[in-house]
């Protein structure tokens, strides 16, 4: 059996230690699997992903990536490890340049690489190629959260996460940002997505993990969920018609 791309061991993280947001979350992703979060609003999917990135305290409970215990170690030594989190905010400095960003990002990368691996992030992303010197401030919403995505693909990381990434765009650019995604991850990028688009984001997953009250409530293939609606009536807000008078 291979080992998982991500994983955690009953994991219990969140802000007080006597007010834990998830409590005791098992859950793993294989390499090169696109995984979605979901639940609703208050489940613990973002306090989950940021516990994993290293930005919520965890209390008790093991992160691998890969067959290398990360738990302890703290965000920044995370991404040299290969794992990469975009926040659905502040995720980019609006004051710099689209290159400047791009440098910035690179500064963890040893000097003769640094300008390769920019090259290849704007072949990714022609949108930013076209202006490298426009100020991060002056982009769109979707060209914004590309930079963010292109920020934290810097370091080629093994898995990528994102909390929210269509958060406040439009339907047609967050359609964009998914198609992005799916590309990425067909590269062989593994990716933990947490996202209240459902359908937008079962349709580019692999599998779908639902959070409930701090702890993992089901999962199944993406395509199943999606066509679930008792799945979504319990777990994603969604509600069934009442029946007909009679039925």
């Amino acid at each position: 059996m291979s080992v998982p791309a991500l994983s955690t061991d009953a994991l219990v993280a969140g802000y007080e230690r006597d007010l834990p947001i998830v409590r005791g979350i098992d859950f793993s992703v294989g390499i090169g699997e696109l995984v979605v979060v979901l639940g609703p609003n208050g489940a613990g999917k973002s306090t989950l992903v940021k516990a994993i990135a290293g930005l919520v305290t965890i209390h008790s409970g093991a992160i691998r990536l890969g067959d290398r215990d990360i738990t302890s170690a703290p965000a920044h030594e995370k991404v040299h490890q290969g794992l990469a989190f975009v926040p659905q905010t502040e995720n980019i400095f609006t004051t710099l340049t689209v290159h400047e960003n791009l440098l910035v990002a690179a500064n963890i990368l040893a000097k003769e690489t640094r300008s390769r691996r920019i090259s290849e992030l704007y072949a990714l992303f022609p949108d930013l190629a076209a202006r490298p010197s426009l100020k991060a401030g002056q982009l769109s919403g979707g060209q914004r959260q590309m930079l963010a995505v292109a920020r934290a693909l810097i370091v080629a990381p093994s898995v990528l996460i994102l909390d929210e990434p269509s958060a406040g765009l439009s339907p047609k650019v967050a359609a964009d940002v998914f198609r992005t995604l799916k590309s990425i991850n067909e590269t062989g990028v593994t990716i933990i997505l947490v996202e209240q688009n459902v359908k937008a984001a079962l349709a580019i997953a692999h599998r779908g993990v639902i959070l409930v009250d701090g702890k993992r409530r089901h999962e199944g293939p993406a395509a199943t969920l999606a066509g679930d609606p008792i799945v979504a009536e319990l777990y994603l807000g969604a509600h069934r018609a009442p029946p007909a008078v009679g039925a």
